[in-house]
């Protein structure tokens, strides 16, 4: 759950509803100035489900213990995350060896920094339980290593891939107002040594250099709560506050630089 604070609210995102806009942005991915999406599928399977484990956890939302607010995605305790990963990817793989493969991946990379290409999105919580990350961390690259010599897949095709599947969960949070970097310049590796740069017009559109959509804009609604920030007796009051809040869509839209 992405949590951002607005005076005495909270504004969330689903992270199902963020992946389910990384796949959308996915599916208008296209163009002369960026790599294809191969094997289409598959990504575009890995994307849209990458976060699939959280709906277990979105379903009894749970307050941070060190602020008794709601709890945002960056802050769940370390086994939690863990255990909702390893239910994502083994539904992904149950439907897409080559997309679980990529999901596995990223999961790893979450506590990599993304293997080094986004040090900037590290798990507040994940140098406590230094060990249990390390033993995830092997766990998921031996998994996604197998999968990757038994589809012989390269190498380089598994890295383009995953880079893809960065630039849009990265692009989707900052959409869903959940960057951990904030809503300043952003720059996103892509595959083959270059860089997406996206800027926050003062029109409230982003601009993305290179443009790497087939349409010339790309528009995108994300499903948005609003419940109290503070105030909750318990993890129960929580649940009940985001059950019953009223879900209204933001549109949001993407233009070349």
């Amino acid at each position: 759950m992405i949590v951002r604070p607005v005076g005495d609210t909270a504004e969330l995102a689903m992270q199902v509803d963020h992946a389910e806009v990384a796949g959308q942005l996915a599916a208008a991915w296209g163009g002369p100035n960026v790599p294809a999406l191969e094997p289409r599928d598959s990504v575009l399977t890995a994307v849209r489900l990458h976060d699939i484990g959280w709906r277990h956890w979105e379903a009894a939302a749970q307050l941070n213990p060190d602020t008794g607010r709601p709890a945002n995605f960056l802050d769940v305790m370390i086994d939690e995350h863990l255990r909702l990963y390893r239910l994502g990817i083994d539904e992904v793989a149950a439907i897409d060896d080559y997309a679980g493969m990529l999901v596995s991946m990223h999961a790893a990379g979450i506590y990599t920094g993304r293997y080094g290409t986004q040090p900037a999105l590290l798990l507040t919580r994940a140098p406590e339980v230094q060990s249990v990350v390390d033993d995830f961390i092997s766990e998921q690259e031996a998994r996604y290593g197998a999968v990757k010599d038994g589809l012989g897949v390269t190498d380089e095709d598994l890295w383009r891939n995953f880079l893809l599947l960065q630039v849009f969960d990265r692009l989707s949070l900052r959409l869903c107002l959940g960057d951990p970097a904030g809503m300043g310049p952003m720059e996103i590796v892509l595959p083959a040594d270059r860089t997406l740069t996206v800027t926050l017009g003062d029109d409230g559109i982003e601009r993305l250099d290179p443009w790497p959509f087939a349409a010339d804009e790309v528009t995108v609604e994300i499903p948005w709560r609003v419940v109290p920030l503070e105030g909750y007796a318990d993890d129960a009051a929580l649940q009940a506050a985001v059950a019953t809040a009223p879900v209204a869509q933001r549109r949001t839209s993407l233009q070349p630089a």
